[in-house]
């Protein structure tokens, strides 16, 4: 075994002056923690003396926030403040042996990270990492096989983006772009259309996590859609707490505290087989149903002109950013008809359902992708 700060160096990127959304005459690319995940959309920032540049053959690692541990490997631009390189010290490693290395020891060094607010890494927790760096050409044979099963998920998420286009489509389609709204279908706040809340969630510290009531997480839906019920974590509660937080089949959570980029994330609450009780970073609401559709409004919530508003209303912290019940009942949104909106949301249900097929593969592949990370580090592979 050797530690990992033997193999590599380790550099802290710096704080940009500015950000551009395109390149221009002296700008570079700037990789950001958003860069670390696929489908980023690509920022610039001046060049600047003291710029740490990554280059395809480092592995950029997010250093601070929420996602402190996420890593990725074959990038290559300007690192900001929030992230590092490891740069191989010297030849015979395999950058993508040691970046799936890396990838896998994420819960490890989260588990292991300072600060209780904003999380951050621990330096001497990465750089003794101990890591079993076999011959070069048997890291170049394991970095190979996790691709190809990387390579899987990745075809897997790319299907299931092509399946939020086509809701987006299907929206636009029937309702036109709600800036232009080119059909002229009334407009009205949230506020008028909501017969409950908005409420924020539930705020209970780590000790008293364990055993007892489930409650509902940021991490337990997508594209409108609760997906992940059986696994919720648990908690204990008064029976006070308990009617005051429990959900009812059609509410609407919104994430109010989050990433900016899902910030406003949405999802109606299915039918729940116990008492369920949602989080301090979301809030729940329910709306007349005579009025508007709960499908109709989660994906009306996604949709670029609300998500315009969530941006201008977003408050913003280190790492975070945030809206207020204030905020989410003054969103203002296409009101047509009842039955148009019903229409909508059989047509949806049907790409929900094949959206489940795809997400129910890609968690396959997710696990099958772990077992083999296991198995190739070690040595069993």
């Amino acid at each position: 075994m050797i530690a990992i700060g033997d193999l590599v160096t380790i550099t802290k990127g710096k704080k940009p002056v500015e950000l551009h959304n395109a390149p221009g005459p002296g700008r570079v690319r700037l990789l950001q923690i958003d860069d670390l995940r696929p489908g980023a959309t690509e920022k610039y920032a001046p060049a600047q003396n003291g710029m740490v540049i990554a280059r395809p053959s480092d592995i950029v690692i997010a250093w601070d926030g929420a996602n402190a541990g996420t890593s990725s490997f074959g990038l290559s631009g300007a690192i900001g403040s929030t992230l590092a390189i490891l740069r191989p010290r010297r030849d015979g490693i395999h950058t993508g042996f040691l970046g799936h290395f890396v990838r896998a020891s994420q819960p490890l060094l989260r588990a292991r990270a300072k600060g209780a607010t904003v999380p951050h890494l621990d330096p001497e927790v990465l750089q003794s990492l101990p890591v079993s760096l076999p011959p070069l050409a048997e890291q170049r044979r394991i970095a190979a096989i996790l691709d190809e099963a990387d390579a899987l998920r990745a075809k897997r998420r790319a299907a299931l983006a092509h399946l939020d286009e086509m809701a987006r489509a299907i929206f636009v389609e029937m309702f036109g772009d709600p800036d232009r709204n080119p059909h002229r279908w009334p407009v009205a706040t949230l506020a008028s259309m909501m017969i409950d809340g908005p409420q924020n969630g539930l705020y209970k510290p780590s000790s008293d996590y364990g055993n007892g009531t489930p409650i509902l997480r940021i991490d337990s839906f997508y594209d409108g859609v609760v997906t992940k019920l059986a696994g919720l974590k648990r908690l204990r509660l008064s029976s006070s707490e308990m009617e005051t937080y429990a959900l009812r089949p059609g509410d609407i959570v919104v994430n109010r505290v989050n990433s900016m980029e899902y910030l406003g994330k949405s999802a109606i609450i299915p039918r729940l087989e116990e008492v369920t009780v949602f989080e301090s970073n979301m809030m729940r609401f329910s709306v007349d149903r005579t009025r508007a559709e709960p499908r109709f409004v989660v994906e009306h919530l996604q949709t670029p002109c609300v998500r315009d508003q969530i941006r201008s209303a977003a408050k913003h912290a280190v790492n975070q950013s945030s809206i207020n019940q204030q905020d989410v009942i003054g969103f203002r949104l296409l009101c047509p008809p009842i039955d148009e909106q019903k229409k909508f949301a059989a047509a949806i249900s049907a790409v929900d359902a094949i959206r489940e097929t795809e997400r129910a593969a890609l968690e396959r592949g997710d696990a099958l992708f772990a077992s083999l990370q296991h198995r190739a580090f070690r040595g069993e592979l």
